[in-house]
């Protein structure tokens, strides 16, 4: 009867050993939530393995001497994609590659157009600026079928797409960093009263930009607060608020010391950030203190509208992306109060190199994750001076090119974190 008695002990034991073990592991309800617009950068720890999809890889170039490079951009009508063009150009020199970069001007059917008539050339891949998240996958896919590699940048498609990753800055980790700096910046008793602007809604890296600086502020607050150390728990409650904010304009977390009671489009541009400031601030000038923006060229506009109604100082603006010149410039005065790395031309230049790596250097391109991301950063007026490049040619921070990461390895330094 003992033995029985120590066996079931045992058993029980083993249970409640695993059963703890497998809660330490349980997935983070925020992962569950993906994909989803406004966490594009997230990284799923648990993500799948993507081994076994048909991908047109491994493939060799026709003409090992010059690699032709079939590529469909979304636009070339601002600056961050010129400089992006300018990034592919030079780096395509370098190694002699053949690089058709075409213009799709927003339109999807003329990206898909692009697309088959580079598997009608026979390029040796496809690099794809997606115009459209979901409507792109198809077209992708055929030219998969047709045996041709195809790479995304800046917006990972829809999973359906079997592509072998998409190289981009972080929207959602940049946009993170940059809450947490707003709400250090301003300390834990401070309540931060705010405005989000937004290039477009329902556009991912805008909304992950924009969620990413609500639930950096949130987490920063929640452990100053004692409420949790956990990351996750940090991005839930942000993403919550953020949806609230999507829908209604305005949220408030009286725990948090925490408002928006605003939010405006932009349209990416310096005029389309001072028209939203100006209508924000009429309305709310008098209760503002922050004024969010998902990038650099509506941060800039909203500057102007703050120092229109001369309120520079009293009210603070801040970006997430992208890290221009004239934006560090204005760091470093005092007037914007932080963004993010989110350069066109490292993404153009990440890209080419990338594929050199995987066509020349032997980097194995089967089991990358949807998105390889750049990792995130944040330029304040503490590190800005190392952050501008001395070569004036550089449109935007001084840069370096990470290496891409299998899904085995960030897998392994997520269980490592």
């Amino acid at each position: 009867m003992k033995n029985n008695f120590r066996l079931l002990s045992a058993s029980v034991a083993l249970g409640l050993v695993l059963a703890a073990g497998q809660a330490a592991h349980a997935k983070e309800q925020i992962y569950s939530l993906m994909p989803n617009t406004a966490l594009s950068g997230v990284t799923d720890p648990y993500m799948a393995d993507r081994t076994s999809i048909r991908k047109a890889w491994p493939k060799k170039p026709a003409d090992p001497a010059h690699l032709k490079v079939g590529w469909t951009e979304i636009t070339l009508g601002n600056p961050w994609f010129v400089e992006l063009a300018k990034g592919v150009r030079q780096t395509s020199a370098k190694y002699g590659f053949v690089t058709d970069m075409q213009v799709a001007d927003g339109d999807l059917q003329r990206q898909c157009s692009q697309i088959d008539n580079f598997v009608t050339r026979k390029m040796d891949v496809i690099v794809v600026d997606p115009t459209d998240t979901i409507g792109v996958a198809k077209c992708i896919n055929r030219a998969v079928d047709a045996g041709i590699p195809v790479v995304t940048i800046g917006t990972v498609p829809d999973p359906s797409a079997r592509i072998l990753t998409t190289i981009s800055p972080n929207p959602y980790e940049n946009g993170f960093g940059a809450g947490e700096y707003i709400a250090k910046s301003a300390g834990a008793n401070t309540p931060i009263t705010a405005a989000l602007i937004i290039g477009v809604l329902g556009n991912s890296t805008s909304e992950s930009r924009l969620n990413g600086m609500v639930s950096g502020i949130v987490y920063e607050r929640m452990k100053a607060l004692g409420l949790s150390t956990k990351k996750a728990d940090g991005m839930l409650r942000g993403y919550k608020l953020f949806e609230q904010a999507k829908k209604t304009g305005h949220f408030d977390d009286p725990q948090l010391k925490f408002k928006v009671v605003a939010l405006a489009e932009g349209k990416w541009t310096e005029e389309g950030g001072l028209a939203a400031a100006e209508d924000i601030l009429t309305a709310h000038g008098t209760t503002l203190n922050y004024i969010i923006a998902d990038n650099d060229s509506m941060a800039m506009g909203a500057m102007r509208a703050v120092r229109g109604i001369g309120k520079q100082g009293e009210i603070k603006v801040a970006a997430s992306a992208d890290g221009l010149r004239v934006a560090l410039e204005q760091i470093k005065k005092g007037n914007l109060l932080v963004t993010g790395m989110f350069s066109g031309e490292a993404t153009g230049v990440g890209a080419i190199e990338f594929l050199h790596k995987i066509f020349y250097e032997g980097l194995d391109a089967n089991n990358l994750p949807m998105g390889s991301y750049f990792p995130a950063g944040t330029i304040t007026r503490e590190n800005v001076d190392q952050m501008i490049d001395p070569n004036k040619d550089n449109k935007f921070y001084k840069y370096t090119i990470p290496p891409v990461k299998t899904i085995p390895q960030i897998k392994a330094e997520a269980t490592a974190g």
